[in-house]
C-alpha cells in the first residue's frame, strides 16, 4: 500500500470515528435527558396516584364511620382507585408480601417487574421511589413504585407511563447520524483525498529525482519548495547529491590515477628489462665481445638493474604504506639528519656535491626508518639536480612552534607546471636525464605518504635555474 494510501484511510477512519464518537454521545446525552425528564414527570403522577389511595381509604374510614378498614375493604378501595372513573393510566397494588390485589392496564409490563424483582425492590419505608424502564411488545414504559401504609399495613404502588416516543425519536436521531455520516464519509473521503494528493504531490517529485540521481544523474538538484519539512528533506537531498557527485569524481579520479599509474609503470619497467634483454642476448649471441664492449654492455645491464631495483623497492614503498598505521616513538631530529648525511656520503662524492646540516635539538614523534627514507629521497632528489660543486643546505628548527625542515639546493629548479605534478608517481619533468640519473618517479609520492602518516605537511618553492627549497612542516603536537 503506497504512502498516499496510508495516510488517506487512516486520516478518514479517524475523522468517521470522531464525528461518529461525538454524534453518539449528543444522541445518547439528550435521551438520557429527556428520559430523566420522564421520571420525574413519572414520580410527579405517581405520588397523585398514591395520595388518591391514600385519600380514598381515609374517606371510606369517615363515610362508614368505622375506626379501622379489614384488608378487603382495603383491596375493594384499590380496586376503586385503579380501575375506577375510567381511569387510563397503569398501575397496580400489591400487598406487603407482593401479592397482586389490584391492577388496571399493565399489558406486558406486569410479568417483567414481577420477574425482574422491582416489586421486591421497593422500598418499604416509603422514604424513596423505585422506577425502571422496560420494553413490552408496544414499546418501552417507566414503572415506578413506592411503599404506602394504610390501616397499619404496608401496601405496594405500582405505575407506569409511556415513554416509547423517546426511543422512537432516538431511533430516528441515530437513523439520521447513520446517513449523514455515511453522506459525510463520501464528501470528507473526496475533499481529504484531494488535499492528501496535493500535500504529497512535493514527494512525488522528490521519487522523480531520487531515481534520476539514482540512474547516475548526479548534476540534477531539487527545487526547494512546498512545506517546511519538505522544503529540508529537497536540501538534504541536494546535499547527498552534492556529496554523491563529489565522491564520484574523486573514484573517477583515483580510478584514471590508478589506470595511468599501471600505465606509467609497465612503460617504466619495460624499458629497464627491454635494455637488460638486448645487452644480455648480444653478450649471449655473440661469439666475440671485446673487453671494452663487455665492460660496456655489463655497465648497462648493471645501471638498468639498480634502476629497476629501485623502481620496485619504491613502489612497494608505496603499496605497503597504503591504509596502514606506523609505530611513531620518540626519536632526535638531529640524530636522524646525522644517520642520513652518513648514508648519503657516497653519493655526494659522486655527484661533487657537499651537504651543510644546521639542526637544533628537537625530539619528534616519529617512525625512525620511514622518516629517515623521507629526508634521504629528498636530499638525493636535491644532490642529483646540483651541479658539481655545490651545497645543499639542510636546516631543521622550531617555528611557531612547528618544527621545520627546509632543504635547499641551486640546480635546476622547477616551473610552477612541474611543481603542482612533483607528488605524481612516475612524474619526471626531464625523462631522460631522470632515467640517466637511476630515477623512476616516485620518490616524492613516497616522500609525501610518510609525511601524512606522521601529519606532516611536504612543500616545494622552486624557480627555474635558481634552485629548490622543499619544506617538511611536523605540527607541534609531533614534537615533544
Amino acid at each position: 500500500m503506497k504512502l498516499w494510501q496510508k495516510i488517506f484511510l487512516s486520516s478518514l477512519f479517524l475523522i468517521i470515528a470522531a464525528v461518529n464518537i461525538i454524534s453518539v454521545t449528543i444522541l445518547n446525552n439528550s435521551h438520557r435527558l429527556l428520559v430523566e425528564r420522564e421520571r420525574t414527570h413519572a414520580i410527579y403522577e405517581h405520588e397523585f396516584f398514591e395520595a388518591s389511595f391514600s385519600n380514598a381509604v381515609v374517606y371510606a374510614k369517615l363515610a362508614d364511620d368505622k375506626i379501622a378498614l379489614n384488608p378487603n375493604e382495603i383491596r375493594r378501595i384499590a380496586e376503586e382507585v385503579v380501575g375506577g372513573s375510567g381511569r387510563s393510566r397503569d398501575s397496580a397494588v400489591f400487598d406487603s408480601k407482593g401479592t397482586l390485589i389490584a391492577v388496571n392496564g399493565m399489558n406486558g409490563l406486569l410479568s417483567n417487574i414481577t420477574q425482574s424483582g422491582f416489586v421486591d425492590n421497593i422500598d418499604s419505608s416509603g422514604a424513596s421511589y423505585s422506577a425502571s424502564v422496560y420494553r413490552t411488545d408496544s414499546g418501552h414504559k417507566m414503572a415506578v413504585g413506592s411503599a404506602v401504609t394504610a390501616e397499619g399495613m404496608s401496601y405496594l404502588v405500582v405505575t407506569a407511563v409511556d415513554i416509547s416516543e423517546i426511543y422512537a425519536m432516538k431511533k430516528k436521531q441515530t437513523d439520521f447520524v447513520r446517513k449523514v455520516s455515511i453522506i459525510s464519509a463520501g464528501a470528507i473521503s473526496l475533499v481529504l483525498l484531494v488535499t492528501v494528493l496535493f500535500m504529497l504531490s512535493p514527494l512525488s517529485r522528490l521519487n522523480t529525482y531520487t531515481k534520476a540521481i539514482a540512474g547516475g544523474n548526479y548534476r540534477i538538484r531539487i527545487r526547494e519548495r512546498g512545506s517546511l519539512e519538505f522544503r529540508e528533506l529537497a536540501q538534504n537531498m541536494n546535499v547527498m547529491a552534492d556529496a554523491v557527485q563529489t565522491n564520484a569524481a574523486r573514484l573517477e579520479k583515483i580510478a584514471e590515477d590508478r589506470q595511468t599509474f599501471i600505465a606509467n609503470l609497465s612503460h617504466e619497467m619495460k624499458t629497464p628489462l627491454t635494455s637488460i634483454l638486448g645487452f644480455a642476448d648480444i653478450l649471449r649471441i655473440k661469439k666475440h665481445v671485446e673487453d671494452s664492449e663487455r665492460i660496456e654492455y655489463a655497465g648497462v645491464i648493471v645501471e638498468e638493474t639498480k634502476r629497476l631495483r629501485s623502481l620496485s623497492g619504491k613502489l612497494m614503498g608505496i603499496v605497503a604504506m597504503n591504509g596502514t598505521e606506523i609505530e611513531k616513538r620518540p626519536v632526535s631530529l638531529q640524530s636522524m639528519i646525522n644517520e642520513t648525511k652518513t648514508a648519503l656520503v657516497p653519493l655526494l662524492a659522486k655527484n661533487d656535491v657537499r651537504l651543510e646540516c644546521l639542526s637544533q635539538d628537537i625530539t619528534i614523534s616519529a617512525d625512525e626508518e620511514l622518516f629517515k627514507s623521507l629526508l634521504y629521497n629528498i636530499i638525493e632528489n636535491a644532490v642529483k639536480a646540483s651541479p658539481h660543486g655545490e651545497n645543499v643546505v639542510l636546516n631543521a628548527a622550531m617555528y611557531e612552534g612547528d618544527a621545520v625542515i627546509t632543504i635547499t639546493d641551486h640546480g635546476i629548479g622547477m616551473t610552477p607546471e612541474v611543481m603542482k605534478k612533483a607528488f605524481e608517481p612516475f612524474f619526471m619533468a626531464d625523462k631522460s636525464r631522470s632515467r640517466k640519473a637511476g630515477g623512476a618517479g616516485l620518490g616524492l609520492a613516497l616522500c609525501k605518504r610518510i609525511a601524512e602518516l606522521h601529519s606532516a605537511k611536504v612543500e616545494i618553492d622552486s624557480r627555474p635555474n635558481e634552485g629548490t627549497t622543499v619544506f617538511i612542516t611536523i605540527p607541534g603536537e609531533e614534537c615533544l
